[in-house]
């Protein structure tokens, strides 16, 4: 499953950016495509502050309107809206591992978790910082070479240390304990 973040969100509601075409488009073929994609409640969250917000985006979307943005999105049969679980605190404990000792929360931790909780290996983002988290790989929809809702999403797996030959291995799941 691949998700959305909240710049791709923002440039297909505001018309007046250069890449609200593309973007439009990506979500339009998400929307009507059969493969599951999901956005994260906490993008869905962000987008709602910002894009109602005068000061951060020409022309601000009233509160009401930009609800029914996401509302329309999330009627499709492909989409899913990810929440926390059961397994949230272990996804976030191990994510906070993931980032090492005395690291400072970066922006998005919230989403990651999401991601990493629901098993999401490919975020559709304007992002370049989704690099440190290595369970997903971002890709950029508006700006990279043409995209296509019918390509798989990319699997990124992270190297454990090598325990009883289990080799590249995406981890363990949230929740599960690591070997070693």
């Amino acid at each position: 499953m691949r998700a959305l973040d909240t710049g791709v969100l923002l440039c297909a509601v505001n018309r007046f950016v250069p890449e609200h075409a593309r973007a439009a488009e990506v979500l339009e073929s998400l929307a009507s495509g059969e493969r599951p994609w999901a956005i994260p409640v906490s993008v869905a969250y962000e987008f709602l502050e910002l894009a109602t917000h005068p000061h951060m985006t020409p022309r601000a979307l009233r509160p009401e309107h930009a609800l029914g943005f996401l509302e329309s999105l999330l009627a499709s049969p492909s989409a899913r809206l990810l929440l926390p679980t059961g397994s949230h605190v272990a996804a976030m404990r191990e994510v906070l591992d993931l980032l090492g000792p005395g690291s400072d929360l970066p922006a998005g931790f919230e989403t990651a978790v999401l991601l990493r909780e629901h098993d999401v290996r490919e975020v559709l983002s304007l992002d370049r910082g989704w690099g440190r988290y290595p369970f997903v790989t971002a890709r950029d929809p508006l700006h990279g070479p043409p995209w296509s809702p019918e390509e798989p999403p990319v699997r990124r797996y992270r190297r454990l240390a090598p325990a009883g030959g289990r080799g590249e291995t995406a981890g363990p799941r949230p929740g599960e304990r690591r070997s070693g």
